[in-house]
């Protein structure tokens, strides 16, 4: 290798091949690399995707479930310092040509599942399809290049589409730099343990799954990767000696009561619960369990992990999303400047996980970053010790009567009430007030009285302002992979039903 410069590093998988080749680095299904193997598929994909680029110069998609090939993909683009675009496979495949258009993919690897709608999405395209298949059927190389890339930490990294509450989601670019100290931060907040073992289970489309496998290469950590979440196969990881785990409030809530009656594994350590508002009483059934939970916030734009409350801070901190990372600030904006300790305003980031900006757009000199400040468009507050709590989305305020109403705050509410399952709340129009907060609400039985019981409950702990206006009840609410709640396609339903 030759000597880096102040923005070039060593290869990361590289570094831990060299260090600890016979490390496990990888499990899935059965199947095991060591880290030596995996540099060795790396390798072998990498030729291949050169290859196939031979005359592109577009970015890397990747349409696949959480496969070892996606890995494979993952580490060889960054091998030969190309983006990738993970794309969510949930979408249609008007929704993913879209994505393929915008992000100028010159090259897709995709899954078989997948197959027939990646070749609706790309038609009329000029990009190759790679099947992932055939990267997982690759033998070894016969040696290794004299000379591996230095990483560039300032060059894109990836493009990750945010979740598109509202509107076309955007894509995010995301730089090497921003991983590097992502993946530094996260092992200087939580610890670093050489027995550790992180357990990938959320979508590798999502940045809350896919930073776990660069986390787990900058740290030489091995990664339990599931095809899909399953809460059976989740609990066998954890019990097999999974020490780190990310998941979303529906995805725990399953593990939960799929261990209803078991113990949990000292072993495990974290378990770092993001993705949207973590329910209180979820986190206090943890606690109250012994399970070392973590409540994070987090974003798209700040490649993961923001603040974490680490789980010895829980119990007395219930409903924080913990302090910032290191490296990482947060203030809070108020219409006079910085807000008091307590005071709600909106939650404004700064640090090197903060991204580039967005696909057909320069984040510098736009309203969205300020002195280096990236606008989350989040409302919260920091209480006197400096612990961030999440209010809600700014976007989502509701203003009723001159009022400021948070959804997130009557959704607390009615998550404490036993019969509800799960809650979303939007503003409709009113001409006398202006607009009026509306419930969707999934309960756990019958119907029976439940809006005169929902109503009872609601005068008992909020003010008649922020009293929903109307319950509407739902067999499920329209969530995101990463457990959002997509108001926009909430609000479409209740505008439906009114």
């Amino acid at each position: 290798m030759t000597p880096s410069s102040a923005h070039q590093i060593p290869n990361w998988l590289e570094v831990a091949a060299r260090s600890h080749p016979d490390k496990p680095a990888l499990t899935f299904a059965g199947q095991g690399w060591t880290y030596a193997d995996l540099r060795a598929s790396v390798e072998a994909t990498a030729a291949v995707l050169s290859g196939a680029r031979a005359s592109s110069a577009g970015r890397i998609g990747i349409l696949s479930a959480n496969r070892p090939g996606v890995v494979f993909t993952v580490h060889a683009a960054t091998r030969m310092a190309v983006p990738i675009v993970p794309l969510n496979w949930r979408q249609t495949a008007e929704e993913l040509a879209w994505q393929l258009r915008d992000a100028g993919i010159s090259l897709l690897v995709v899954d078989e599942e997948r197959a027939t709608v990646a070749k609706l999405a790309c038609a009329g395209l000029p990009l190759e399809i790679v099947p992932i298949a055939e990267l997982e059927r690759l033998a070894e190389p016969g040696g290794r290049p004299d000379a591996v890339p230095l990483i560039d930490l300032e060059r894109e990294a990836m493009v990750i589409y945010t979740s598109g509450t509202s509107g076309r989601p955007k894509g995010a670019r995301i730089t090497y730099g921003n991983l590097w100290f992502g993946a530094v931060a996260s092992a200087l907040h939580l610890g670093h343990h050489m027995e550790d073992v992180w357990l990938a289970a959320m979508p590798l489309f999502h940045v809350g799954g896919l930073t776990i496998l660069f986390r787990g290469a900058i740290g030489a950590v091995p990664v339990i990767l599931l095809e899909r979440f399953q809460p059976e196969r989740a609990l066998a990881a954890i019990n097999e000696g999974a020490t780190l785990v990310s998941v979303v409030p529906t995805m725990l809530q399953r593990l939960l009561e799929a261990n209803a009656a078991g113990s949990w594994p000292p072993s495990l350590r974290c378990v770092l619960l993001g993705g949207s508002a973590a329910p209180p009483r979820l986190v206090e059934e943890c606690v109250r369990r012994g399970i070392p939970i973590a409540p994070t916030y987090g974003l798209t734009e700040a490649t993961s992990q923001v603040t974490t409350l680490l789980p010895e801070e829980t119990p007395r901190k219930l409903g924080s999303s913990g302090v910032p990372l290191p490296l990482t600030e947060v203030r809070i904006a108020a219409q006079a400047g910085v807000a008091l300790a307590g005071e709600v305003g909106e939650i404004e980031i700064r640090g090197p996980t903060v991204f580039a900006g967005y696909i057909g757009g320069e984040l510098r000199g736009s309203p969205a970053l300020n002195d280096g400040w990236f606008r989350t468009g989040d409302a919260g507050y920091l209480d006197r010790d400096g612990f961030l709590h999440v209010v809600d989305r700014r976007d989502d305020l509701i203003v009723s009567g001159g009022e400021n109403v948070y959804p997130a705050e009557i959704e607390l509410v009615l998550r404490q009430h036993p019969s509800v399952l799960d809650v979303g709340v939007i503003g409709v129009a009113d001409e006398s007030w202006g607009s009026r907060p509306v419930a969707a609400v999934v309960l756990r039985g019958d119907r029976g009285r439940a809006s005169v019981q929902l109503l009872d409950h609601c005068r008992q702990y909020l003010p008649g302002y922020k009293i929903p206006d109307r319950f509407l009840f739902l067999s499920e609410l329209p969530r995101s992979p990463s457990g959002k709640l997509l108001r926009r396609a909430l609000r479409e339903k209740i505008v439906e039903s009114l």
